[in-house]
């Protein structure tokens, strides 16, 4: 799968078209646009600021819910298999939740429209779950959840682009406060687990879905986008994004990189534990990975810049393909120590690169569908390869 993802995004570089100018930040190649924002517009009073909080929000439940969910599930008396089933959930209805509610972001009046209602629902969901004991009722509203709670990421990713292709933010700077607050979250979360057990996940969760619901209301409010005028000369192809065949080779191609990341979360803990390695240094294995992630994204708009869209996606594509070459290979802490570090790489470089390519590709009319569209085959190739490797 690795190999194809590589194959694909080699074959779309030979039919991509030129890339652009310079955008600091996110851009070496840049972000020259019809669809781009006078640059004498002012950016919104604590854009940067609200819209690293809006990342920060639901990082700070997924490193609740993605981690310590199961556990909630166990105090339920649920079997492995009931459990495996209803943790895969959430990403099956991703395929359907990011880009249908991502692409009707793009149409109301405002993107936060959108943000307020997934986060809103996202809340009563949980409120649900505490009402919730058995297998089918649990099962039933934990996929409800996921399809409302989909596309509060890719709409929040959307904003966030806008700010960069408007007014020059640094999007790694910006990016990677979602990061810290997953590492937040999972150390907080560490801690509630050995003091209450699983019956902390729901309230938890509660709590912040509510930061959801609170850092929606104060998002930036862009409006639709805000052409320059009709002397600038437009670069973005004329043709729908979605159906141009480059586009699609490097979302697809990425997306399977991507989506290599489903075995290890399935089963790397299993894994880890398999091979003797404690849960303390387990713990420390994850942190690690999102360090290095939050590091490449704070250097990435000084490092990062001088670099084409085709060298850092190649680049962790490269990576991706070492990295998962050598898990099986290796034992002990500090290998995998090591190898989680590359994740950095394997997930971060090819984030910058495909966010900057989808800046010169698409409109910023359809920046929220685009990422619901990207996210959504991660989704796919995600429960392909957690699926696959339970066989491996």
């Amino acid at each position: 799968m690795l190999a194809l993802g590589h194959a694909v995004v080699m074959l779309s570089a030979q039919v991509i078209l030129p890339e652009a100018p310079d955008i600091p930040g996110i851009s070496g190649s840049g972000m020259r646009s019809s669809h781009t924002l006078a640059a004498t517009d002012a950016p919104q009073r604590l854009f940067a600021l609200r819209s690293a909080l809006l990342f920060c929000a639901p990082m700070l439940v997924n490193g609740i819910g993605l981690l310590y969910f199961p556990v909630f599930l166990q105090d339920l008396k649920m079997t492995d298999v009931e459990i495996g089933m209803i943790v895969a959930l959430p990403f099956l209805v991703r395929m359907i939740g990011m880009p249908l509610g991502a692409a009707l972001a793009d149409r109301v009046s405002d993107k936060t429209i959108m943000l307020i209602w997934s986060a809103t629902l996202s809340f009563a969901t949980t409120v649900m779950m505490f009402f919730t004991h058995s297998f089918w009722p649990v099962a039933i509203v934990y996929a409800l959840q996921g399809l409302v709670y989909a596309p509060y990421v890719p709409i929040a990713e959307a904003i966030l682009i806008s700010g960069v292709r408007r007014w020059r933010f640094d999007y790694g700077f910006l990016r990677l406060w979602g990061s810290v607050a997953f590492i937040f979250a999972t150390l907080i979360g560490g801690w509630l687990l050995d003091l209450f057990g699983g019956a902390m996940v729901l309230p938890s969760m509660a709590i912040f879905f509510t930061l959801t619901i609170v850092m929606a209301i104060a998002a930036p409010r862009l409006g639709r986008e805000k052409p320059l005028a009709v002397s600038a000369t437009p670069s973005l192809p004329q043709r729908h994004p979605f159906r141009r065949a480059d586009f699609l080779l490097v979302i697809i191609g990425a997306a399977l990189v991507q989506g290599s990341h489903g075995m290890l979360f399935a089963f790397g803990t299993v894994y880890w534990t398999d091979h003797g390695i404690p849960g303390f240094e387990i713990s420390l294995l994850w942190t690690a990975g999102v360090v290095a992630e939050t590091t490449l994204f704070f250097v990435s708009g000084r490092w990062l810049s001088r670099f084409s869209i085709w060298q850092l996606i190649l680049t962790g594509c490269l990576f991706a393909v070492v990295r998962w070459s050598l898990f099986p290979h290796l034992h002990g802490f500090w290998p995998h120590l090591a190898l989680q570090l590359s994740h950095a790489f394997t997930f971060a470089i090819i984030h910058i690169g495909i966010q900057r390519f989808m800046m010169e590709r698409v409109g910023e009319g359809r920046g929220a569908s685009a990422q619901g569209f990207y996210q959504a085959f991660i989704a796919l190739f995600n429960v392909v390869t957690a699926w696959a490797s339970g066989y491996i």
